[in-house]
């Protein structure tokens, strides 16, 4: 593990140096904060299906169709930070039920955006791949097992004997070459650790936002064998796992079937 974040940085964040010296002393049990699988998937999540809040209210949410992917969520900030947030139906969504878990705790938000969490909106605002993540190979499969659990979908056609993998991203024109550039670091570590070979395409469709700000879509494809490496090699940490594989074991029926090394322990 490596040093991901130090007190003394954290402390930066805050203006008034009594508040720094009064309120934050619970905090510093935290420090420094270091590389783990476990950082690696909630930085994910938060990127993903996640939104951390920025000044002047620090705070965040997860937002999942599953109660049992936020208690999931829940329980691994809660072994980071020992914090623990309120599970709530949304109202607003017009697409289906779905369950928001919030966390108000405004020096926990605070570290998470100095561990390489983007605030606001993510479709507006430029962000990299931390680059704690990037360069260890453990905690990069947890945040690629964590992302395409969140934004990952399986396709599969009859005309094609292999099921593909595609994950999305949407980006603000203006910020199109930052998006893309995001996942190119995705699919360079998938290559460099996991000899995971992927492709990205921009559709032509774009939406036009309620702000009149026009948005595009960026999605990466994993094809081919690749498909059974990811499933070996990384894998989704929820019922995909288990749908993918009775793809890739359907598929193979009568001939020679894909070596498959069982269902990965998703990073808790």
């Amino acid at each position: 593990m490596g040093e991901v974040l130090r007190y003394s940085k954290f402390l930066e964040t805050y203006k008034t140096r009594s508040y720094r010296l009064n309120h934050l002393e619970d905090y510093k049990r935290f420090f420094p904060v270091m590389s783990s699988p476990l950082l690696a998937g909630v930085v994910a999540d938060l990127i993903c299906d996640g939104h951390l809040q920025g000044s002047p209210i620090w705070r965040m949410d997860f937002t999942s169709r599953s109660v049992s992917e936020l208690d999931n969520f829940n329980e691994r900030i809660k072994r980071l930070f020992n914090i623990s947030g309120k599970i709530r139906k949304c109202t607003s969504n017009k697409f289906g039920e779905s369950f928001n878990l919030g966390i108000n705790c405004s020096p926990i938000a605070r570290i998470l955006f100095l561990c390489g969490v983007p605030a606001g909106q993510k479709v507006l605002t430029k962000f990299s791949l931390p680059r704690w993540i990037k360069e260890d190979k453990e905690c990069f499969r947890a945040f690629c097992q964590r992302m395409f659990t969140c934004e990952g979908s399986i396709m599969h056609e009859k005309k094609r004997r292999m099921p593909q993998i595609r994950l999305e991203m949407w980006k603000s024109e203006e910020l199109l070459k930052d998006g893309v550039f995001f996942m190119e670091e995705v699919c360079s570590g998938l290559k460099k650790y996991f000899d995971i070979s992927t492709t990205i395409t921009l559709p032509k469709s774009k939406c036009v936002r309620k702000d009149e700000i026009v948005t595009t879509k960026i999605k990466i494809y994993i094809l081919g064998e690749s498909v059974i490496k990811f499933y070996n090699k990384i894998g989704f940490c929820n019922d995909k796992q288990q749908s993918l594989k009775a793809l890739l074991t359907s598929n193979f029926r009568g001939s020679l079937e894909p070596e498959l090394h069982g269902d990965l322990v998703s990073i808790k």
